[in-house]
């Protein structure tokens, strides 16, 4: 059989899971940075003042539902001073709702959600966890390879 053929077919699952989890483990430590950044933000609460559909309700090719999701305006109060902000890629809130943010102390229009750190860390892990496997799936392809060389050989030689 082609060396070259046997070495594609052998690897598939390590040329998939090396560069997803190479990919997991760099948006991980984008995310973890850009969460690190946010750790002094200040917890305020604010009040939904507009809502809007984002995005209708689907479903997908597989046939699964994917509901709405809306972008809601948010205003909130820092030192006396009004804000307003958007936050996107959220499920359905009314108007007067509350809700818990995080704002920027040096940028009081800068808001966020959440300041966790646990999201991005998981995703690292899961990245790693992908990198290790593909790498282990290729040294599997890389000993099937060898195994089926000595056996032509024994069939060869035999």
């Amino acid at each position: 059989m082609n060396k070259f053929a046997t070495i594609i077919r052998e690897s598939r699952v390590a040329r998939f899971l090396i560069p997803a989890g190479i990919i997991l483990i760099v948006f991980g430590i984008i995310f973890f940075v850009i969460s690190k950044k946010n750790q002094d933000y200040i917890e305020t609460e604010s009040t939904i003042a507009k809502v809007e559909l984002e995005s209708e309700e689907y479903t997908n090719a597989d046939g699964e539902h994917v509901d709405a999701t809306y972008l809601i305006t948010v205003k909130y109060t820092v030192d006396g001073k009004e804000y307003e902000s958007e936050l996107g890629g959220l499920g359905k809130l009314k108007e007067g709702d509350k809700m818990t943010i995080y704002y920027n102390p040096a940028d009081p229009g800068q808001i966020t959600q959440t300041k966790s750190l646990i999201v991005p860390i998981i995703i690292i892990a899961v990245g790693i966890a992908t990198l290790v496997g593909g790498i282990l799936s290729a040294v599997n392809a890389v000993k099937k390879y060898g195994k089926m060389k000595e056996q032509e050989k024994e069939w060869t030689n035999g």
